[in-house]
């Protein structure tokens, strides 16, 4: 599609630029939201600098996980090749595990609380993955499958070896659209949330069964099948169980306390 962009006169790739915008995203509106709060806009970036050092250390290690074997990785380490450690891709699971790291270490590190990281910025999160899925539209990675039907894209600059002449469902879009409805769902919710742990295990159980459902829409082949099921699959079958639980937990500890 558009891999790169021309800006005065530099080649820019497209992802790297939609995945800045993405962080500004949580940037502005988490600092509007933490002023709001009395919660110092200097926590915020402290919380959003840890958390972007770990989201690029987490999505790099899982792309490589579902990139290579095990015998592959010993067989680089062995011939002193290490070139699979900047591949350069990065996988949101492994992003999003990473940020939550980060977070936490940020919320060390700035002396905020745990619940006002949940209240300013989770809310958030949701955009700028939606900003950073149009990044993976324009440079053409996280393809869709085959399709030539409504709305089929055709890739007539891809540097992912996609056929310009096949046409490809445009996931990257589709999954844009239900972060922005995740996203809205977690803004309005979090402005009446007792327990500010629920946002982070709503958007973990609205965005686990969305990214179920979109993997069997995809058509890139480096996602890691395991038993007929993606990692990414395999990663949201385990948030929904645990957020679920959650709520569960949550509902018992309630009954038993009107009890």
């Amino acid at each position: 599609m558009y891999p790169f962009i021309n800006i005065l006169g530099k080649s820019i790739p497209t992802y790297g630029l939609c995945m800045l915008i993405g962080l500004f995203v949580v940037a502005i509106f988490g600092s509007l939201r933490a002023r709001k709060k009395n919660i110092p806009v200097e926590n915020v970036i402290v919380v959003l600098a840890t958390s972007l050092a770990f989201i690029l250390l987490g999505g790099g290690l899982l792309y490589i996980f579902v990139t290579y074997s095990f015998g592959d990785i010993v067989e680089f380490v062995s011939k002193g090749d290490f070139s699979f450690l900047t591949s350069g891709g990065i996988v949101f699971y492994g992003g999003l595990f990473g940020a939550v790291v980060g977070a936490l270490l940020g919320a060390e590190i700035s002396k905020t609380s745990k619940s006002d990281i949940c209240e300013t910025m989770v809310p958030f999160v949701p955009f700028a993955h939606a900003v950073g899925r149009v990044g993976c539209f324009l440079a053409g990675c996280c393809n869709g499958m085959e399709y030539e039907g409504f709305g089929a894209v055709y890739y007539k600059n891809s540097i992912f070896g996609l056929s310009p002449h096949q046409g490809y469902f445009p996931v990257q879009l589709a999954e844009a659209a239900l972060n922005c409805i995740i996203g809205t769902v977690l803004v309005v919710f979090s402005k009446k949330a007792k327990r500010k742990a629920d946002i982070v295990f709503l958007y973990l159980l609205l965005y686990g069964f969305a990214r179920f459902g979109l993997e069997y829409l995809r058509g890139d082949e480096i996602r890691g099948i395991y038993f007929g099921i993606s990692t990414s699959q395999w990663i949201s079958i385990c948030l929904v169980i645990c957020a679920v639980g959650y709520f569960a937990a949550v509902n018992v500890f309630k009954r038993k306390n009107n009890a």
